[in-house]
């Protein structure tokens, strides 16, 4: 991975100009990596030290600035934490990072002396002898796909290469440098097509059970060592997810972090969830669970909604788990209200204060980085702090990854079993919305994990599936060799070559102990061949066991994802790490063998056809644009025109203006019309329908609650402590939430199908219009165009790129629209925990689930003494056994009997009466109001820049004005005339002027009167638009070849495996 060796000084502080220095001193400049590691020195804060600070008078502008041996360089990561982190952030630091920055920067950044110069050296690891011998990422081998073609990739390059040159060389001409000219619009276009990323992304959701190895997968594929790290050691999954993403390079700092927060109503949401699970034990329902199976699950949701509670309120010198479960609902302040209280005083101390949605920052390595994130994502270690990770929803890291520089998005999730039900509606939504799924389980547990099963049972046939089988390393060569006689014998007789070469190896380091002549050539030479060996059976057992493992996973599997597309990774992330800096050639062997490599490149290929879409468009459609408008500039002005028919052409300028502005930016416009009328589509094919059938629908989900009142009352609450979806030896695998959206699915699934299909008509229809509406802009154009040089063909020569251009944006977004639409029909028309049916059951379930007293407390503790297990002592007083209270003991006792009628017709009654199909279809037509809202806002958006760029090709091709000005008042004293370009910027320049005189206005005298020639930028600065245009013509050439090296690749068939042909 190639790596930025740029210096780059900043100042993290305000400070007047610097002046040129001094010759610098022999001052030794402190590295990224020389400088982290000698913080933790004293030296560094010694008087004597070369980096102390040293005072010096304050620096004024008139005078030099100071010499290298008055300024105090410092590491990045300190440093940048101080520019980064206000006073009152302090609190919210990670631990190893408030430990680190408490001891080291309470002397060295918070006193500083005044007047000292703190400057940040950001600067790349140094590269050291021999370095371009050990295994480099850039060299592994790229997918077969479009994307990474070779000469497309030349092309691409070439093209942005074009970009940045002519963008450089507009900055030799002052009209580049003044807001607001022509000139300054076109310098920083170019600018950004220089920095051009491909932006079209997909997302891959990483999802396993805690120590299956998930991040160190992600750790691998990052080529980061320590980046992710996991929730094993303590002992609690932290439910963040965690999204890694691609930095581009222009950004100073390598890392950048953002973190959003929850929202008031989701944290409302937690809360209540948090206390149904940490109360599901203590209540009388819990006693009539039979199943131990599942009382320990509800014991372990107990524990962990107890854990996410002491760490949000553990700072409350009240809270206990007593107090807790002593609070009755009935209590004239509920405890939601109370917990939201504390809550709220807490989050205005956060970074960012409580107002804030997100928190985003910067970092210079990867210890920064990882610091930051974990006080999002860690308990703080003083225990009376709370923590901040329950009340985040997302965290976002950047970084310059391989992996991510082709538009892929890692996503590291938790393991939806282990959450609970908000955070588990929240995840799975999040899933959903995942292009891609790796199941992340361990070779050894991999046909028997339950957390895989769940993904496959939340997966569906909707979609393919990935598993990352870890730990491929872990093999017992003895067990083989007894457990599988077909080997046997080729194991062990590999076996005892590699212990012979193992005392081989130890007499020749004892006899080059000894001083043996020739012994230490012997022991390499030894240590290499059991080194050799040693791999040669490894690989032979590690392959032959991830063969058999993938070929059962699928044998599996395959029939319950889409199309059976499963694909099986067997991977060590040991290995990776133990031969990433291995030896070129001997580093690919091993690294191979770790499996990281083919999951790295499957990876790249993920996103590779949507990259080469977009990367397409950037070299047909937008750098065409952009040069045809860097050409109508420096064509402007050019040609003889006399007045009339200037104001001619001005006047069709500003028809043609208003007609796009009409037929493109107002409501008028075909893009409103097409989204009102996709709406309208909506509306007739699902909504009306629902309205039509509710009636029905509502009956039959009447008939099937009474077919499931017919159950045994014990797996009838086991059904509504599972939310509606669960499985008993009785009933088998169900779920209410499906049987109840049943009549409603084969009512509706075919009308989905035909919105689909109205939306690619639309879409067609759109596309079309835009052509049509350019050709009325186009044809009085035409009927004007003098020659081809021209500024008027220059115009219409330009205009095709930006039909192409918005019809791409039209493109990509509609696929937007319809892999929303397909999504929001999976929520509407099925019964999973995300769902919209689920969210309108779940009051139900819970309050069946409850039954029988409006007391949340038991006056007994949970049946297992292990129902919480703290991980500190003031968590121990905390989490004590509650004791014994009268308010907490339920008045009345109900036998089985009623409370299983109970239970039912609330069910029932809920069914029934709540208006159950026409909330669905309010949140459905919300839900798709409000989406494609968003992609038509980004689809205008988009058009708009376009439209703007036209509209300022237009006033380009317009000639400017002759002005008569002022240049002698009365008595002959001179000023500088003021007049407007084009209704622009002031002119800088009288040239060509044709003076005049006459008698003053004023009747005081004479004055001189000059008729300025009013001129374009490009005539003012002639020899520049000169220069430029030739310019513009070899830029064209490029292009035009990466053009013909696009639509090349494009016919070409690419295949997994082989190579373009």
């Amino acid at each position: 991975m190639a790596t930025s060796t740029t210096m780059v000084v900043k100042d993290p502080f305000p400070r007047a100009p610097t002046p040129t220095p001094r010759v610098p001193s022999a001052f030794r400049l402190i590295t990224k990596r020389t400088s982290y590691q000698s913080l933790r020195s004293p030296d560094l804060l010694s008087p004597m030290s070369p980096v102390a600070p040293r005072p010096f008078p304050a620096v004024e502008p008139p005078q030099e600035s100071p010499g290298w041996e008055h300024i105090n360089v410092i590491s990045p990561s300190t440093a940048s934490h101080h520019s980064m982190y206000s006073d009152s952030d302090d609190a919210f630091r990670s631990p190893r990072l408030a430990l680190l920055t408490n001891n080291l920067l309470g002397s060295h950044m918070q006193q500083e002396t005044e007047g000292i110069r703190t400057l940040i050296s950001p600067s790349a690891p140094v590269q050291q002898p021999g370095d371009e011998l050990l295994y480099d990422v850039g060299t592994e081998a790229a997918p077969d796909e479009r994307y990474f073609h070779a000469d497309f990739q030349a092309a691409l390059a070439a093209t942005k290469q074009e970009m940045k040159d002519i963008s450089l060389a507009m900055w030799g001409c002052p009209a580049s440098h003044r807001i607001g000219s022509d000139l300054h619009h076109l310098k920083q276009w170019a600018q950004n097509l220089s920095e051009f990323e491909p932006t079209r992304t997909r997302t891959v959701g990483l999802v396993g059970d805690p120590g299956v190895g998930k991040s160190s997968v992600i750790n691998s594929l990052l080529d980061q060592s320590d980046l992710a790290h996991s929730s094993v050691d303590s002992g609690h999954s932290t439910p963040v997810i965690t999204e890694y993403r691609y930095r581009p390079a222009h950004h100073d700092e390598p890392f950048g972090m953002e973190v959003d927060y929850m929202t008031t109503e989701e944290i409302r949401e937690l809360i209540e969830e948090l206390l149904r699970s940490f109360r599901a034990c203590y209540i009388p329902a819990f006693h009539d669970i039979d199943n131990l199976e599942e009382r320990q699950e509800i014991r372990t949701r107990s524990d962990k909604a107890w854990h996410t509670l002491n760490s949000m309120f553990r700072s409350q010198p009240i809270f206990t788990k007593d107090f807790v479960l002593q609070h009755t609902y009935d209590t004239e302040m509920p405890l939601v209200h109370i917990f939201e209280k504390w809550a709220a005083k807490f989050l205005t101390n956060r970074p960012g204060g409580f107002d804030a949605r997100t928190w985003s920052s910067t970092a210079f390595n990867i210890d920064e980085c990882r610091d930051k994130i974990d006080a999002f994502t860690s308990d703080p270690i003083d225990e009376d702090t709370a923590a901040l990770w329950p009340f985040v929803r997302v965290v976002r890291v950047y970084l310059r990854a391989a992996v991510l520089q082709s538009g892929l998005v890692l996503v590291d999730c938790p393991s939806l079993r282990d959450l609970n039900f908000a955070r588990e509606k929240a995840t799975e939504r999040y899933l959903r919305n995942c292009h891609q799924i790796f199941a992340v389980t361990t070779m050894k547990d991999a046909l028997i994990d339950k957390g895989v099963l769940d993904i496959v049972k939340r997966n569906g046939r909707h979609r393919p599936l990935r598993i990352i089988c870890t730990k491929s390393e872990d093999i017992n060569v003895r067990e083989v060799e007894r457990s599988q006689p077909d080997i046997s014998l080729q194991v062990r007789t590999w076996r005892q070559q590699i212990e012979g070469l193992q005392k081989q190896v130890k007499r020749c380091e004892a006899q080059r102990r000894h001083g043996v002549s020739g012994a230490l050539e012997e022991e390499t030479r030894s240590r290499d061949m059991l080194e050799d060996i040693e791999y040669g059976l490894k690989r032979f057992l590690v392959e032959r066991r991830n063969c058999s493992v993938a070929t059962q996973l699928i044998e599996k599997f395959a029939a319950d994802v889409q199309h059976g597309d499963l694909k099986i990774f067997c991977v060590s992330n040991k290995d990776y790490f133990d031969h990433r800096y291995d030896e070129q050639i001997r580093a690919e062997t091993r690294l191979d063998l770790s499996g990281i490599l083919h999951l790295r490149k499957y990876c790249h290929s993920i996103p590779a056809d949507a990259q080469f879409e977009a990367a397409a468009a950037f070299i047909n459609h937008d750098v065409p644009a952009f040069l045809g408008s860097l050409k109508q500039w420096a064509v402007a002005g050019l040609g003889d025109m006399n007045a009339e028919k200037a104001e001619a052409l001005k006047h069709l300028m500003q028809r043609l203006e208003e007609t796009a502005i009409k037929k493109f930016i107002l409501p008028t416009a075909q893009i409103h019309q097409t989204r009102s009328s996709l709406n309208q589509d909506f509306v007739t094919g699902i909504i009306s329908p629902i309205k039509e059938h509710r009636s029905a629908w509502r009956k039959a989900a009447l008939e099937k609650s009474k077919e499931w009142s017919k159950w045994d009352g014990k797996d009838y609450a086991a059904f509504c402590r599972h939310y509606g979806n669960h499985s008993s030896k009785d009933t088998g695998q169900q779920s209410w939430n499906d049987d109840l959206l049943a009549p409603m699915r084969d009512q509706l699934e075919g009308n989905w199908d035909f919105f689909h299909e109205n939306v690619e008509e639309r879409k067609r229809g759109l596309k079309l219009s835009i052509v049509t509406d350019f050709d009325e802009i186009c044809q009085p154009l035409k009927e004007r165009s003098t020659s081809p040089a021209s500024p008027i063909q220059t115009l219409l020569s330009t205009i095709p790129h930006r039909i192409s251009t918005i019809q791409h944006i039209i493109e990509t977004n509609f696929s937007d629209l319809l892999e929303g639409t397909q999504q929001l029909e999976t929520d509407a028309l099925y019964g999973h925990v995300s769902s919209y049916i689920s969210n309108l059951m779940s009051p139900a379930y819970h309050a069946a689930a409850i039954l029988p007293s409006k007391s949340p407390v038991s006056p007994t503790t949970p049946i297992s003494a292990s129902a919480s297990s703290p991980a500190s002592s003031r968590a121990s007083s905390r989490s004590s056994s509650p004791s014994t209270s009268p308010a907490s003991s339920p008045t009345d006792n109900p036998s089985p009997e009623l409370l299983d009628k109970q239970r039912k017709e609330l069910i029932t009654a809920h069914v029934v009466s709540s208006r159950l199909y026409s909330k669905l279809g309010t949140l459905i037509e919300r839900s798709h109001r409000g989406f494609t809202s968003i992609v038509f806002s980004n689809i205008h958006a988009a058009i708009s820049r376009e439209i703007d760029a036209l509209i300022r090709d237009m006033h380009l091709v317009v000639p400017p004005k002759d002005v008569l000005v002022n240049k002698l008042g009365a008595g002959g004293t001179g000023h500088t005339p003021n007049y407007s370009y084009n209704g622009g910027s002031p002119q800088e320049s009288l040239e060509n002027v044709i003076p005049v005189r006459g008698p003053s206005r004023d009747g005081g005298g004479t004055e001189e009167v000059e008729m300025v020639r009013g001129k374009s930028e490009a005539e003012q600065y002639a020899d520049f638009a000169g220069r430029l245009k030739a310019r513009i013509v070899l830029a064209e050439r490029v292009v035009l070849g990466s053009r013909e090296v696009v639509e090349g690749v494009r016919g070409m068939s690419f295949g997994e495996g082989g190579e373009g042909t």
